[in-house]
């Protein structure tokens, strides 16, 4: 089971990333194009929050069944001490609640504003912010591309 999750959670995140892109195309092409917010813009955001969501609940799931996740949580102060139980224990799961946070405020944020430059600005914006957090925080451990097994050191 714990491998099924694992892998659903490894591949969406390049579905997640794909459409992170296609917003952020979207969104910047119509803040600064001046053009009008479309059912095309509405869905792609839509589908990006799904996705993240789906990101989010999967995350959680492994977070409690996660065998280095395990291991953080039954002793923080010796996982404090090594970089991969710290990273997979606090900095993952934090970083990566704030970008869905951000994600779910540039949706939210964007359907109330009064105008579709506006619409689009704080849909660029926040989603700008939370692909920094969520790219800064992968790659920073090898993990924007392969998965955990293929960059952890053993030993």
């Amino acid at each position: 089971m714990y491998a099924i999750l694992d892998s659903l959670h490894s591949y969406n995140r390049y579905l997640l990333l794909a459409a992170m892109v296609f917003v952020l195309y979207r969104a910047y092409s119509g803040w600064l194009g001046n053009k009008a917010y479309v059912k095309a813009d509405n869905s792609a955001s839509a589908a990006l929050l799904g996705l993240t969501h789906l990101q989010l609940v999967l995350g959680l799931v492994l977070y409690f069944y996660s065998p280095l996740t395990t291991l953080a949580r039954s002793n923080m102060g010796a996982a404090m001490k090594d970089s991969w139980q710290r990273y997979f224990g606090v900095e993952h799961l934090s970083t990566m609640v704030i970008a869905v946070v951000l994600i779910q405020l540039g949706r939210s944020l964007s359907k109330k504003a009064g105008d579709d430059t506006a619409r689009f600005k704080k849909l660029a914006i926040y989603t700008t912010i939370a692909a920094l957090l969520i790219i800064g925080t992968l790659a920073s451990k090898g993990l924007l591309i392969g998965r955990t097994e293929d960059v952890i050191p053993v030993g």
